[in-house]
Formats: structure tokens, C-alpha cells, sequence
């Protein structure tokens, strides 16, 4: 600043006579600008031309000066406005703050630094010799100008030399900085570019991660909503219904040759036989679910590295959901899925789009059968074993079940199936109608004629024998005798077996030969007796267990004792005695009440009128029907388990005890055995009208009805039940008009 001020103070002190010696130089330059006209015009006069010399190098010397001090005060006036310049930018430039790390920059800056001192010496040496100009004589100062000794214009020549090597450095510098910044920004977009790819790549893993998960949640609700029953759980339950299973009653047809046809996996041309259906056939009672279960166990225990899977399925006439085609395909899906997941895509989509009414609408066996069928093309399915117990038992869909397994036969070769039924249903004929080839399927059954089971149904006897020896009254010559009255009378059945020591087991070993010869031989004759002897009871009326049969026998399911009461309108401890006095035809299973045979209910239906209700099944069904709706009346209210708003039903703990128990059956069937009677029938008809007691009770309980539904997750049964009801009151009207 203090040099500046010095210029400054000298420029004004100099000003006047800059403006004079500025005048003279012009004045001069005019007068050389028509130099070489005058020098033309001398050239004819000798005598001029050394006078007109002369006036040309004063002329020249006075252009000197007044060039001198242009250049100085052009130069000053440069150096000035670059001091302030390279003074603010040096500031900038050699900040600490502003200056990155790094040897390389480091090396540059030390250069520009160099470059920028050395300026400030040519500035500052430039203003100093002008300072000093200006404080001189300005006569001393004016003839150093005509005799060109300052040389302003070299001295401003190094400043701007020194200036373009700063401007060089300066260049140097922002690009080894520019260089320096872009190096960090590419390492840092690199380290950006690694962290958002792996950021990429975790939301790729956290989508599939989703997707996974949201596919499992799907899968895991597809195969909740597919399950009908477990059929492993279902086979032990069967089994715990009859007597243990005997290795000998079942392992002779492992050394059959039909046997090992059907478990013969090789299609290579060997000769050894390989069929692809095993056909157990006998008549009632002829032991052929054991056998079956027997069948299941060694099938699925055999060596992993050979075992194919094992799917099976056991029909159950005595109970609707498990009486047909529908869950007979469900179950067997499910059981494959179990071991072969990828197959899940087949039915997957299908779920997706409609939910779990994709396994319970009216089309249910079409439309699962469709998926079926891709699975068994898909070039991924490993061998598996099909089994379905007591085919003829299926009572809705069989035919379409038939066609589904011959279907089955020619889409894969993994595929074998084994089934049992009675003679009434020709499995191989229904097979061959239907073109199944018959290599598959020739000579590929087992009938349980007299001849084969005599020597099991002995081991079975005797197996009986050893456990009523511990009985009272059974010595070894009362035993011998029963066994050579049972042999005689049970020809060859084991289910007429099993009835008959189970009559024994309640009498004292000095009745029994008595017992066992008032027995029939023939199902249907000791099942005629054992009615006969209900009917002769005294323990409790005949007519109470006549009752309990007649419920047992229209119900839609297996029923709980506290079911049965209600249903039944007697007291549960006389409802437990009256199943007790109906041993020969029903057993108490885990506390529910089963049929002790499909046998038992084939009699009971064709016996029905009879030895049960003159009547019919319509006054059977129409008493179920009052007592359902009577005490759907009495118990039903509104949130019948005092539950909060927006309570969660996976929340609920069951409770104890359940005011639903004794209606649970009600609640979900009573419309089925409305279905069931006669549209002409009188009472459906007058109970369909406005004032009858269905009518009556679905205006006042319907929303409790629904609300029942939904705590036994039945809701989708409550809906098609009004639509069973709808369609056989439309059914009835139109019958009555037509009339």
C-alpha cells in the first residue's frame, strides 16, 4: 500500500509535465510523419540536407523522451492493476485452507511460489525505478528520455515475462490440481460405484430375499388350504381303531409275484415283470385296509437311495370329507408336494388366482386334476407310489378318480398306483373301457379269496386267543373250542373275527361256546343278530340306541359324544351307554364315535326301515334338523366368547369349555340334512315357509349363525349351505306350481 502511495503521489507530482513532453513528442512525431516528403524535397537542394539532418535527430531525441514517459506510464499503470491482481489471486492460491495434500501438488506449488516471488521483484523493481523518476529533476529525467537511457519498455518486457511464467505455473498448477481433484472424484465415484453395487446387490438380495419369502408364505398357505387330513395321522388312527397290526396277516403278499411286478422299477426290457397298478380286491371284512397299511409301511421303509415316494390316501364312506374324489386327489397332491416341493408350480398359479376356493367351489376336482396331470409331465418328478384305500367307498367323483389314474398311466412311467376296493368296483375293467394299455395293468391284482387268507385269518385267530387266555374262564380247552367255533362260523373273514371276540371279551370263558354259536356265520347275519340282541337289551330302551345308530348312521362326519348327545336329545352318560350297548357297530376313537366298519353302515342303510325307523331316513334327518336348529336357538348369541374389537381369532386361546363344542356339527351340517329329504316332502315344505322353523330361525340367528361359522373357520360351508338351501327351495316351488 506504501508504494503504491508513492506511485501515486509521483504521477500527480509529474502529471504537468507529462502533459508537456507528451505535446512536444507529438509535435515531433507530426513533424516525422512527413519526413520522407521533406527528404525528397531537400534531396534537389544540397544545401538544406544537412541543416534538415540535424532538425530530424532533434526532432527523433525530443520523440525519445516523450516515448519514454508513455511507456512508463503505460507500464506503471500495467504493473499497478497486475499488483492488486496476483496480490488477491496469490492469497488464494497459497492458502493452506485451499490447498490439497499430496507431494506431487506439493512440488508444483513450490514452483509457482518461485515464479510468483520472482513477479513481485520485477513489479516492486519496476515501481521503484519509477518512483525514483518521479522524484528526480525532471530536466535530468527528460534528457534521460531523449537519450533512451531508462529503457521503460525492457523494464515492463521483464515484468511480462515474469508474468507469463506465473501464468504458466498457475496453469501448471490448476491442472495438476484439477488432475489431483479428478483423480479423488474418479476414487471416490469408484468407492460410490462399489457401494452403491453392493448396495444394488443387497436390495437384489433383500428383493429375492422378499420374493422368496412372500413365495413360502404363499406355498405354505397354498399347501394349508390343499390339506384335507394328514394321511400318516389318518392310517394310525384307523389303526389304533382295530387290532394291532400282525406282520403275518400282511407280509405274505410281499412274496407274490404280483408284488414284485408292481415294485419292479426297471424299464431297461429285463425279464423281469414291471406293471404299474396293484389291485387289492376283496369283500367286506376281508382285512384289506390292514393289508394296506401294512402295504404303506413297506413301501416307505425301504433304502432312501431306492425308496420312490409314497403319497396314500384312505377313503372313508362314513364320512363326507372323506368320501370323495376331490379330497381323495387333494390329499395325494399334498402328500407329493410334501416330498417333491418343485412340483408346487403347477398348482401355484392356479392358487394365485383364486385361493382356496381353487379346493373347495364345485369345479375343484377339475381344476386340481388339470395340475395333477402337469405334474406328473413334468421331466422332474422322481417315482412315486400312489395308494387309495378302499376305493369303493369314494361315493362322489369315483368315475372321474378311474379316468384320472388311467389318464395318469400313459403321461408318466414314475407313476404306480395301489388300490383296494371291493369286487363291485372293476377297477381293471373301468381301466380297460377306458383304453389304459393293458401291459400296465394285466394280471396286476391280488384277491382276497378263501383260499389265500385261510392261514392269516388263523394267525389272526390265535393271535386273539393268547390275549383272551387272560380272561376268567378261559382255560386251554375252552379256548380250543372257541377257536373250533370261530374257525368254523368265520369263513375266512376278519372282521366277523374281530366282532366276535369282542362280544367274548365282555363274557365269562364258561358262556363263550354258547355266545359264539348264537352267532351267524356271514357279516350281514351277525350284524342281523347283534341288532336283534340290541333289541332285547334291558340295560337301557332299545329305542335310545336305535336312536344313536339312526344319527350315527345319516351323519356327514364322525361325531363327539357331546355331539351326539345333543343330536340324539338324550344325556350324555346315557348316550355313552347306548354306544356301549352298540359295540358290534360302533367304537370310540381319541372321544369321537366312529362306525366300526363301512360294513356296518351298508347294513344299517339297507336295514334301515327295517330294524331302525319305519319311517325313513326323512324322519332321521328332519329330528337332526329340530334338534340342530333348537340348540343353535338356545346357545347361539351375540359374540358368544366376549372377545374385544379387532381381536385377532390366531390370538384366541380354546376355550374351556367350549360353549360351540356340543354344536359344532350343527352348525356346519344341519343345512345338508335338509338337502337330503325329498323336495315333496311335508314337513321340508312347511318348514320353508315363512312361519316354519328354518325360516324362522335364519331372520332371527342368522348373523349369529355367521358369527359361529367364522369361529370354526367354516364360513365358506356356511355360504355354500345357503346356497344348497336356495336351490331346493327354488327346487320345491317350482315342483309345487308345475303341480
Amino acid at each position: 500500500m506504501y508504494m503504491r502511495r508513492l506511485v501515486e503521489e509521483g504521477l500527480a507530482k509529474i502529471s504537468r509535465l507529462s502533459e508537456i513532453t507528451n505535446k512536444i513528442g507529438d509535435g515531433a512525431g507530426y513533424v516525422l510523419w512527413f519526413k520522407d516528403v521533406i527528404d525528397l524535397a531537400v534531396r534537389s537542394v544540397p544545401q538544406a540536407a544537412l541543416p534538415w539532418a540535424g532538425v530530424c535527430l532533434g526532432l527523433q531525441i525530443l520523440q525519445n523522451s516523450a516515448q519514454a514517459t508513455k511507456s512508463n506510464l503505460a507500464g506503471i499503470a500495467h504493473v499497478i492493476s497486475r499488483m492488486d491482481w496476483y496480490c488477491a489471486l496469490t492469497e488464494h492460491l497459497l492458502n493452506e485452507n485451499n490447498v490439497a495434500a499430496g507431494k506431487d501438488f506439493q512440488a508444483v506449488l513450490r514452483q509457482l511460489e518461485k515464479g510468483i516471488v520472482e513477479l513481485y521483484k520485477a513489479f516492486l523493481q519496476y515501481q521503484m525505478k519509477s518512483v525514483c523518476s518521479y522524484y528526480r529533476n525532471q530536466g535530468y529525467v527528460f534528457l534521460r528520455g531523449m537519450m533512451n537511457l531508462d529503457s521503460w519498455d525492457g523494464d515492463l518486457k521483464r515484468v511480462t515475462d515474469a508474468e507469463a511464467i506465473v501464468q504458466n505455473d498457475i496453469a501448471q498448477f490448476f491442472q495438476e490440481q484439477t488432475r489431483t481433484f479428478l483423480g479423488k472424484l474418479a476414487s471416490r465415484a469408484k468407492g460410490m460405484e462399489a457401494q452403491l453395487g453392493n448396495i444394488h446387490q443387497t436390495l437384489q438380495e433383500f428383493i429375492s430375499l422378499q420374493k422368496d419369502t412372500r413365495r413360502e408364505d404363499i406355498e405354505s398357505a397354498c399347501r394349508r388350504d390343499l390339506r384335507v387330513v394328514d394321511p400318516q395321522h389318518d392310517m394310525e388312527r384307523i389303526e389304533k381303531s382295530k387290532d394291532d397290526l400282525l406282520d403275518d396277516a400282511y407280509k405274505w403278499i410281499v412274496r407274490t409275484p404280483e408284488y414284485a411286478a408292481f415294485t419292479n422299477w426297471d424299464n431297461s426290457g429285463s425279464d423281469r415283470l414291471s406293471h404299474r397298478l396293484l389291485w387289492i380286491k376283496g369283500h367286506a371284512g376281508t382285512g384289506k385296509t390292514m393289508l394296506m397299511i401294512g402295504l404303506i409301511r413297506q413301501l416307505s421303509h425301504q433304502p432312501v437311495a431306492l425308496s420312490p415316494a409314497l403319497s396314500f390316501f384312505f377313503c372313508q364312506g362314513i364320512d363326507a370329507a372323506l368320501n370323495n374324489a376331490t379330497a381323495v386327489l387333494r390329499s395325494l397332491i399334498w402328500l407329493l408336494l410334501l416330498q417333491q416341493p418343485y412340483l408346487m408350480s403347477h398348482l401355484l398359479q392356479k392358487y394365485k388366482e383364486s385361493g382356496t376356493n381353487l379346493f373347495r367351489d364345485q369345479n375343484a376336482f377339475i381344476a386340481i386334476s388339470e395340475a395333477f396331470r402337469n405334474m406328473l409331465k413334468d421331466p422332474q418328478l422322481s417315482p412315486v407310489y400312489l395308494a387309495v384305500d378302499a376305493l369303493d367307498e369314494c361315493v362322489q367323483g369315483r368315475s372321474d378318480l378311474i379316468n384320472l389314474i388311467s389318464t395318469s398311466l400313459t403321461l408318466s412311467k414314475n407313476v404306480k398306483w395301489l388300490i383296494s376296493s371291493r369286487p363291485e368296483v372293476d377297477v381293471l375293467a373301468d381301466l380297460k373301457d377306458l383304453g389304459t394299455d393293458s401291459s400296465d395293468t394285466s394280471g396286476t391284482f391280488v384277491e382276497l379269496d378263501t383260499q389265500r387268507l385261510a392261514a392269516h385269518v388263523n394267525t389272526y385267530i390265535n393271535h386273539k386267543l393268547t390275549i383272551l387266555k387272560r380272561r376268567q374262564g378261559y382255560n386251554d380247552s375252552v379256548l380250543a373250542e372257541v377257536a373250533c367255533e370261530v374257525r368254523q362260523r368265520a369263513e375266512n373273514t376278519f372282521l366277523w373275527v374281530a366282532l366276535a371276540f369282542k362280544v367274548l371279551e365282555t363274557v365269562h370263558g364258561r358262556y363263550a361256546i354258547k355266545r359264539i354259536r348264537e352267532m351267524p356265520p356271514g357279516l350281514s347275519e351277525l350284524y342281523d343278530h347283534m341288532m336283534t340282541r340290541i333289541e332285547e337289551g334291558q340295560v337301557i330302551e332299545p329305542q335310545d340306541c336305535k336312536t344313536v345308530l339312526v344319527v350315527t348312521s345319516l351323519a356327514f362326519r364322525p361325531l363327539s359324544i357331546s355331539e351326539l348327545s345333543l343330536l340324539t336329545d338324550l344325556p350324555f352318560d346315557v348316550a355313552e351307554t347306548a354306544i356301549e350297548m352298540c359295540g358290534s357297530f360302533l367304537i370310540i376313537t381319541n372321544g369321537t364315535v366312529n362306525l366300526i366298519h363301512q360294513s356296518a353302515k351298508d347294513y344299517l342303510e339297507k336295514n334301515y326301515e327295517s330294524r331302525l325307523q319305519p319311517a325313513g331316513t326323512a324322519q332321521g334327518h328332519a329330528e337332526i334338523i329340530r334338534r340342530s336348529i333348537d340348540a343353535m336357538s338356545s346357545i347361539l348369541r351375540q359374540n358368544l366368547y366376549n372377545l374385544d374389537y379387532g381381536f385377532q381369532p390366531e390370538n384366541m386361546t380354546p376355550f374351556d369349555p367350549d360353549p360351540l363344542a356340543p354344536i359344532r356339527y350343527s352348525c356346519v351340517f344341519w343345512a345338508d340334512h335338509l338337502c337330503s329329504l325329498n323336495s315333496d316332502n311335508s314337513w321340508f315344505q312347511g318348514e320353508l315357509t315363512d312361519d316354519g322353523k328354518v325360516i324362522g330361525f335364519l331372520k332371527e340367528y342368522f348373523l349369529r349363525w355367521l358369527e359361529s361359522l367364522s369361529h370354526l373357520k367354516e364360513v365358506s360351508n356356511g355360504l355354500l349351505s345357503i346356497r344348497k338351501i336356495l336351490y331346493v327351495a327354488q327346487k320345491s316351488t317350482l315342483a309345487f306350481f308345475t303341480s
